[in-house]
């Protein structure tokens, strides 16, 4: 149903960086409390880049073949192509048509120049707020921040000697540990007229339906000097033919070890009793709640699925 409103639950663990700040030299973003934040921005990057590996998708927000973010009005000419390379109409309609990434996080497109009779356009912009937002991220537990310094060899001429070499030296942080919660929320009216568009509703539709992939196994595979390893966790989906209620991150509770400084995801680390009590009471409510857990907590995820089919057949199901 291109209409239903979602709410997303996903936890993923870190022995890295999961997200460094570039202003305090790429260190993990502390928080007071001993645990470190992720941003939405992150986890729309991991998922870009899964769709962009995985099915050749196009993005609108993407970086150049140096690795240099691209400028937004760049980007959107070269993927409209529009005549005389010049911005005009409702390029937003264009992009959901042609993007993954807009259907789902929307955008914001400058349109630079001097207005002129071929453009007058120019010097404005286009904005559409996208279904699927993420709040900030945080860990669960109380992190600890390792920072080795770190050392890199070389040579600055050919046939120099061993005491010609030179070295530089560096810091490099990581965390010993880190459990990171997300919620999430997609909200097709978001996308207002542009769902009477049969196009733009089909390719919205197509990108819904990999979101559980794009953040399941794009964490898994994001294989990076700073982000490796990193694994996912726990993924919840609950589909609303009515309203999202935002409150589905206190509806699971994390065993109070996780709270501390740990190193390991432990035994049954989640408890799932308001969920289902959530469920019993909102069932008339939702359409479907499709959960995922790593091998750890699989018998606890088989055991809540089939607390809750035990009342309200095939309602919940294993996320693939």
């Amino acid at each position: 149903m291109t209409k239903e409103k979602k709410e997303i639950l996903f936890y993923y663990e870190s022995r890295q960086n999961p997200n460094g700040d570039p202003g305090f030299e790429n260190q993990p973003r502390m928080m007071p409390d001993g645990t470190i934040m992720v941003t939405d921005v992150r986890i729309k990057r991991t998922m870009r880049d899964y769709a962009k590996k995985t099915w050749n998708e196009i993005l609108f927000v993407d970086f150049d073949e140096e690795g240099n973010p691209v400028k937004a009005d760049e980007r959107a000419k070269e993927i409209i192509k529009p005549p005389n390379k010049k911005l005009g109409g409702d390029a937003i309609a264009s992009l959901l048509k042609k993007t993954f990434d807009v259907p789902l996080f929307g955008a914001f497109l400058p349109i630079r120049g001097e207005k002129d009779k071929s453009n007058d356009e120019a010097g404005s912009s286009q904005k559409l707020t996208g279904p699927l937002q993420f709040g900030i991220g945080r860990s669960i537990n109380q992190v600890q921040l390792i920072n080795p310094l770190i050392s890199s060899r070389f040579v600055g001429k050919e046939n120099v000697n061993r005491e010609q070499q030179f070295s530089t030296f560096g810091r490099f942080y990581s965390v010993e540990y880190a459990l990171i919660k997300i919620h999430g929320a997609l909200n097709p009216e978001n996308l207002g007229k542009y769902l009477d568009d049969p196009d733009i509703k089909k390719h919205f539709t197509e990108a819904e339906g990999h979101i559980f992939e794009c953040l399941w196994n794009g964490t898994n595979e994001l294989v990076t000097r700073s982000k490796f390893p990193q694994r996912s966790i726990l993924y919840i989906e609950i589909s609303y033919n009515d309203t999202i209620y935002n409150d589905l991150p206190n509806l699971v509770e994390e065993n109070d070890n996780l709270k501390k400084r740990t190193c390991s995801l432990g035994t049954s680390p989640f408890k799932f009793d308001k969920l289902v009590s959530m469920v019993n009471e909102r069932n008339d409510k939702i359409d479907k709640i499709r959960i995922k857990g790593c091998p750890e907590i699989d018998a606890d995820i088989k055991q809540l699925i089939e607390s809750i089919n035990s009342k309200w057949t095939n309602l919940a199901e294993y996320a693939s």
